[in-house]
């Protein structure tokens, strides 16, 4: 019984087709590659939950998804909370004249009170004439956050209950060889987990570390301080001192000298300590193979390239350009060895 071959189609329709696919997700990246990276860090709760409900591997990743919805959408809103802050505190440090004022405001009370005590029906009777452009700006921030949120847990889910599936469909018609494609999935995943283990909770710490020390010594915006203490840890060594030196200067010039040491310590021993010991050991774990200067510069430059989103883009590209490298040299170094080898053959 013969069969028929199969219809062919133009490479050129189905390259068109695929780069209008990856267009198509292409707004919404940031949001697919963390659904990716957070699905396959919880997996491990998808068996246990299975057994649980009975065998329903579906029902254990909603279980799954759901949690991780209750804990990472709250700690999501706080954070927009605390940029806006943050926002706030900078516009405050820039409107100062003088380099003393910058350390001085920093550990003076009222940082945001300012824009804290207007209520949104101030701010509309206030400037009517842009009070519907600023809403339709909030809005439309929204819509987007929502949408993203939507498509990180539903990918998540997704994710726990289909990924080997998925990957398997993608094994056999991407045009990569296997081993080549589970290589570079490999270096993948190992970028999320890296900066999830390695990055972030070597950031983590330290700022837990800071801010406890800024409300035990009474700073004002302590969670703000420590977000930025949290931003800044991404560079190696010193980047946490970028935020606890200008702190401490402040307090010894407003007079408080003991606080001033105090957190001086605490940076130096405390946080110090966390990044030179710490965060080594939870690299080696995360196991992200790049340097950490790289990882560093590689944020910087997504940043710099395509905003926010660059603190995952930079380092998952070149960790993947750091792979496909790998990739091409063994190919090269076994048909060399092949060749030498036929040749060694021939001569015999």
């Amino acid at each position: 019984m013969s069969t028929s071959p199969p219809p062919s189609v133009p490479r050129a329709l189905v390259i068109g087709l695929v780069i209008a696919a990856a267009l198509v997700l292409a707004p919404l990246w940031t949001w697919l590659v963390l659904a990716i990276w957070v699905g396959q860090l919880a997996r491990f709760l998808v068996p246990p939950l299975t057994r649980l409900t009975g065998g329903r591997q579906r029902a254990a990743g909603v279980i799954t998804a759901a949690l991780i919805a209750l804990i990472l959408v709250p700690i999501g809103l706080v954070v927009v909370k605390l940029v806006a802050d943050t926002i706030l505190l900078a516009e405050r440090l820039i409107e100062s004249q003088e380099v003393r004022a910058v350390f001085e405001k920093l550990v003076t009370e009222g940082a945001t009170a300012g824009a804290q005590q207007q209520s949104p029906l101030d701010f509309i009777v206030a400037h009517g004439g842009q009070a519907w452009d600023v809403l339709s700006v909030v809005f439309a921030v929204a819509a987007r956050t929502l949408l993203g949120l939507f498509v990180f847990i539903t990918g998540t889910y997704v994710v726990l209950v289909d990924g080997p599936r998925a990957f398997h469909w993608f094994e056999h018609h991407v045009p990569l060889e296997p081993a080549a494609l589970r290589r570079l999935a490999a270096a993948f995943s190992e970028t999320g987990r890296g900066l999830f283990i390695g990055v972030g909770g070597a950031g983590l710490a330290q700022a837990t570390v800071a801010t406890i020390t800024y409300v035990a010594i009474d700073v004002p915006e302590p969670f703000v301080l420590g977000l930025l203490t949290l931003a800044a840890s991404v560079v190696p060594a010193v980047g946490t001192a970028f935020v606890w030196v200008p702190v401490a200067i402040g307090l010894a010039l407003t007079g408080r000298v003991e606080a001033a040491i105090a957190l001086t310590v605490v940076g130096l021993a405390v946080i110090g300590t966390i990044d030179n010991v710490l965060r080594p050991m939870l690299a080696r774990w995360g196991q992200l193979d790049l340097p950490a200067y790289l990882i560093m510069v590689g944020m910087f430059g997504g940043i710099a390239l395509v905003g926010a989103p660059g603190l995952l883009l930079g380092p998952l590209v070149l960790r993947l350009a750091k792979e496909a490298l790998v990739l091409a040299r063994e190919h090269r170094e076994h048909r060399l060895h092949a060749e030498r080898a036929n040749g060694d053959g021939g001569e015999t």
